[in-house]
């Protein structure tokens, strides 16, 4: 019976195999490119930025506080005023 496999004999298994080192070398810088650069500028900034930041003082922490605060009640009525309405909405349609 004949194999249907196909015949490689015009390969040898002792010829080496070429590569070509500038196409790794094109990757190599790539890789450097899209992960390394940006991962090392990313550093550098993060550094410059804490460097840069200060502690607020008492008069500024105050008025960040009471803002934050006014916003935490503001999105606080929102949210019983909306659950308020919803109730009876939810009653008149859904009918006990």
């Amino acid at each position: 019976p004949t194999s249907h496999r196909p015949q490689y004999r015009h390969l040898q298994p002792s010829t080496p195999i070429k590569t070509n080192n500038f196409a790794i070398m094109g990757q190599q810088e790539g890789f450097n490119e899209v992960l390394i650069q940006p991962l090392q500028q990313f550093a550098k900034d993060s550094i410059h930025l804490v460097k840069k930041c200060t502690k607020p003082d008492r008069k500024e922490f105050t008025a960040i506080a009471r803002a934050t605060g006014i916003g935490f009640l503001i999105m606080g009525f929102i949210g019983f005023f909306v659950k308020l309405v919803h109730i009876p909405i939810n009653n008149i349609l859904v009918g006990n």
